[in-house]
């Protein structure tokens, strides 16, 4: 029976310093019972082949964590329309209103997150060359995954911050980390790098025992979304057009299976996921994402509702993907059996046309808006009522790079020189194909069909520096809830005002800088 890749096995977690690096292994039911079996680091660790995948699959790791991929890169997307956020942050809500601060948790945690991710890459690429012994193949991919890996977090922290120090192998041989911040186009130059050393290193597929790790196609898919950024678009439809062009990408069958439990393993259309399993591991969630967007009354946080403008941006026609994307009052979702009393006023809008029914499977009142992302949330078959965590979180999809590349050629060639990438996204919808397509339509295409998948707040950022909109006509539109009672349309945030180029990026936190005494200097305008 083959083995499927599983990188959340591995207890992996990498501590990185001056020093080098430990290898700290979990599940020791007495630690203080065990023999001293010596301490890894930097100098000793990479030994042979296995050392080199365990290595590895200790990068992939930090993508479980809560506090970075899954969860807090959330609350900067909250900035957008589509989304607005609840729960018991302080900090998320003053993201959201325009209000950040160099001191505020969130500006702070996402920073060692995403350069733990970096650190544990430049180990890797540091020293799995200098491995003896080992399968030429597996070395190469290795490498590619670590460029990949070190590279997206560094397209990451060029969206949220701009200006950040690049830390790479170089720095780790001369145990050199605290260096001064470089422009926004050397960070992603840097991304950039990374992505063309994984296209040239990462294998196109994987069989079922690797599935989960990066392909070919994702360095090719980042790449066109960073030159999307840098407004490259010549280069962005070269490297998106391979992804485009080859069947090991292809869009899934069905919207839904790219959120759907059993038909996420084999789907071609997910390019980089976290690959997240029913299990715990040293206390990192089993899933940061499905915690987090599950509405509370179906045993999630419930931290991030859809808005009212945002569910009237689907066309009436476009069910499918609808579906797919929001929960409403009243739906349910298979193998959901957790029954939760409601009001009497609640069960008008539930139940519509029914009467006497006190039960449903979702408390309307759990939700700021009346609604919920659905993507992420997923159920036990055993009934129990469980968040089933073994849903996927894809982060890069085959129609996100069909949608750029129709985007590059629109903005290169004029409207309706995108129309077979842009419909060939709309048919796999149900929808009818588009003749001419401007601007217009790939703005209203990429926002359903990308929804809560945090890249609607990235995309009006840079719509916005290039003058195709005006966010302060978006920002300045009140977020609202449900048409439908009890919410009746109820302003859940008010009208914003968005600061150039002030509100472009987040302040860098105020703990590195101290920490830096004066290497690191503040973004403008904070």
């Amino acid at each position: 029976m083959k083995r499927r890749f599983d990188y959340k096995t591995f207890l992996l977690f990498f501590v990185l310093g001056p020093t080098g690096m430990c290898l700290v292994q979990g599940c020791l039911k007495k630690p203080l019972d065990q023999n001293p079996s010596g301490e890894y680091t930097t100098a000793n660790y990479w030994r042979n082949q296995d050392d080199v995948i365990a290595g590895v699959l200790g990068i992939y790791n930090i993508l479980f964590t809560e506090d970075w991929i899954g969860h807090d890169l959330y609350a900067y997307d909250d900035q957008s329309d589509d989304i607005c956020v609840d729960g018991d942050h302080p900090d998320f809500k003053a993201i959201e209103r325009f209000n950040a601060d160099p001191t505020l948790q969130l500006i702070y945690i996402t920073w060692p997150f995403a350069y733990e991710q970096i650190g544990r890459a430049n180990n890797a690429i540091l020293y799995i060359p200098k491995v003896p012994v080992m399968d030429s193949s597996i070395r190469a991919r290795s490498m590619g995954e670590a460029y990949f890996l070190r590279g997206y977090a560094y397209f990451i922290l060029s969206q949220i911050y701009g200006e950040v120090p690049i830390i790479t192998e170089k720095n780790l041989s001369s145990a050199d980390y605290n260096v001064a911040k470089s422009s926004v186009d050397s960070v992603r130059a840097q991304a950039e790098s990374d992505f063309l050393q994984a296209a040239n290193l990462l294998p196109e597929t994987y069989d079922d025992a690797d599935k989960g790790r990066v392909p070919k196609g994702a360095a090719w898919g980042m790449l066109c979304k960073l030159y999307m950024f840098e407004d490259k678009f010549q280069q962005a439809i070269n490297y998106g057009s391979q992804v485009v062009s080859d069947a090991n990408y292809a869009l899934a069958a069905n919207y839904a299976f790219n959120f759907t439990l059993g038909q996420q393993e084999s789907n071609t259309e997910i390019l980089f996921a976290v690959w997240n399993k029913n299990q715990e591991i040293a206390n990192v969630p089993a899933s940061a994402i499905s915690t987090y967007f599950t509405p509370r009354a179906w045993q999630g946080w419930g931290f991030h509702h859809p808005t009212q403008n945002f569910a009237d941006e689907f066309e009436a026609a476009d069910t499918i993907r609808k579906k797919a994307t929001l929960i409403q009052v009243g739906d349910s979702i298979p193998n959901q059996t957790n029954m939760t009393t409601i009001g009497t006023s609640d069960a008008y809008q539930m139940f519509t046309g029914d009467t006497g029914l006190s039960t449903g499977r979702m408390l309307p009142s759990m939700s700021t808006t009346g609604y919920c992302i659905r993507k992420y949330t997923a159920f036990m078959p055993s009934g129990d009522g469980g968040v089933d965590y073994d849903l996927k979180q894809p982060l890069l999809r085959s129609a996100d790079v069909y949608l750029l590349v129709a985007e590059a050629k629109i903005r290169l060639h004029g409207a309706g020189s995108g129309d077979a990438e842009l419909n060939a996204v709309r048919t796999r919808a149900g929808l009818a194909p588009v003749a001419g397509a401007g601007m217009p339509q790939l703005i209203h295409e990429r926002r359903v069909e990308l929804a809560g998948e945090n890249i609607r707040w990235q995309d009006l950022l840079r719509w916005d520096k290039d003058q195709i909109i005006n966010l302060d006509t978006i920002v300045s539109k009140p977020k609202a809830a449900s048409l439908l009672p009890p919410y009746n349309g109820t302003v859940i945030i008010p009208a914003r005002t968005f600061v150039r180029p002030k509100d472009y990026y987040m302040p860098l936190p105020q703990e590195i800088i101290d920490e830096s005494k004066g290497v690191i200097l503040q973004n403008s305008n904070y």
